[in-house]
């Protein structure tokens, strides 16, 4: 598993705190009853470097379930709880001087100097460990340094002794260029190709949504975070945007022998997740706030279905805005879905042109995606960093398309970095 975000308070709302919580929990239910060898969590396990007393406590008696089922625990640091300043612990390596989990990075956070030592809870980390015939290394999360430490990642690994060791596990918290729709990670399936022939699984975590590299013989996997970080997340794996995109763990058999073979099954039906809906309102007939007030609570009852609990609704405005921008109240709009659906957020998202003045491309069978592309292209070029339009370009599309998904300011920050590296 991976991106767990605990501690996250989506919204504000303690009530999504307490969801990031229970995914988590549903999560090591699976375990205990499928009783693994070991249990790895690629990144992320916090949603922060700096968490409340409450949120380590949930992540301490989660952990302490598995310790008490002899089932251990195997983790890497994510960008957002790891610290990046020398001499600084994450919460992770508190958790790992305890035992609860095993924390896995290749630079000794005091020093910042590579080393290759084995796991030991007096330290809090280590470069690897061992279960069993299992050998598990980890990256903390690097960033767009990563690609640059590859080789030596890869020089370390084969230097250290392994007698015993009969399959091979990496961790990593990364993207991966051939999962990116638009824009790259800063780290292609070639740049990994000295750690292949290694490593028989590498368990990554970053991107939300789960997928297998490469199509034809994967051993790369990222299952996607436990519960919907943005509402696009919590919306799949409906068709959602042309995406099917859904989010889980990978419960992983491992066959030893020449060669090693490996069984992953996605399992997605295992986590409990609170609900998200969208709701779509064409604001374009309406020439008032009014009638269009009247619109929305009308299509409230007939497009929102019902949800075992209060959900997180998307109203979502498309179309051509006739009446002046101002006039749009988008707090009576929460309002009106909340008190139909007794929905626990209810998030207005502005999809809709309000001028007369857009731009259009004479393809008439264009695809929105594709006028955006061409319009952010035409507008580089008219720019003094033309020559570096396609970078730009992708790097644009990618953020906006992040925004709309309400990124946190970190993720995006971390993927401008990655896209112009």
């Amino acid at each position: 598993m991976a991106d767990v975000h605990l501690g996250f308070r989506q919204y504000g709302l303690a009530e999504r705190a307490a969801d990031f919580c229970r995914a988590f929990d549903s999560a090591i239910d699976y375990c205990l009853t499928e009783k693994p060898g070991f249990v790895v969590i690629a990144g992320d396990l916090f949603d922060a470097k700096s968490i409340d007393p409450q949120t380590y406590a949930q992540a301490d008696a989660a952990l302490q379930r598995l310790s008490q089922a002899n089932i251990p625990v195997v983790a890497n640091e994510g960008n957002h709880e790891r610290w990046f300043r020398r001499g600084d612990h994450s919460w992770l390596w508190q958790l790992s001087r305890h035992g609860r989990l095993r924390l896995l990075r290749q630079f000794d956070p005091i020093t910042g100097k590579p080393h290759a030592g084995e796991w030991t809870a007096e330290r809090g980390f280590g470069a690897y460990t061992d279960i069993g015939s299992a050998r598990i290394f980890g990256v903390e999360y690097l960033g767009a340094r990563l690609p640059a430490h590859i080789d030596e990642i890869a020089a370390s690994l084969s230097r250290i002794p392994s007698p015993d060791v009969r399959a091979v596990i990496g961790i990593m918290h990364t993207g991966i260029d051939e999962a990116f729709e638009y824009g790259s990670s800063g780290l292609s399936l070639e740049q990994l190709q000295p750690l292949e022939s290694l490593t028989n699984y590498l368990a990554l975590g970053h991107l939300h949504y789960a997928y297998q590299l490469p199509n034809d013989a994967p051993w790369i996997f990222n299952p996607g975070a436990l519960e919907a970080h943005t509402i696009l997340e919590g919306l799949t794996p409906n068709l959602v945007e042309g995406q099917t995109r859904e989010r889980g763990i990978f419960d992983v058999r491992i066959h030893p022998g020449k060669p090693v073979s490996i069984e992953a099954v996605f399992r997605s039906d295992v986590i409990v997740r609170r609900s998200f809906q969208r709701l779509t309102v064409d604001v374009t007939e309406f020439s008032s706030f009014e009638l269009l007030a009247t619109a929305v609570k009308q299509s409230a009852k007939e497009q929102i279905g019902s949800s075992d609990e209060p959900a997180v609704i998307e109203l979502r405005l498309t179309g051509q805005l006739k009446f002046d921008r101002v006039q749009l109240d988008q707090d009576a709009l929460q309002e009106i879905v909340a008190d139909i659906h007794k929905a626990l957020h209810v998030r207005v998202t502005k999809h809709f042109n309000s001028s007369t003045s857009d731009i259009s491309l004479t393809d008439a069978t264009a695809t929105r995606q594709e006028m955006e592309r061409a319009v952010v292209h035409r507008l580089i070029a008219a720019s003094p960093h033309a020559a570096q339009g396609d970078t730009l370009a992708k790097a644009t599309l990618s953020l906006k398309a992040a925004a709309l998904e309400g990124r946190s300011p970190e993720d995006m920050a971390s993927q401008l970095e990655q896209l112009l590296t």
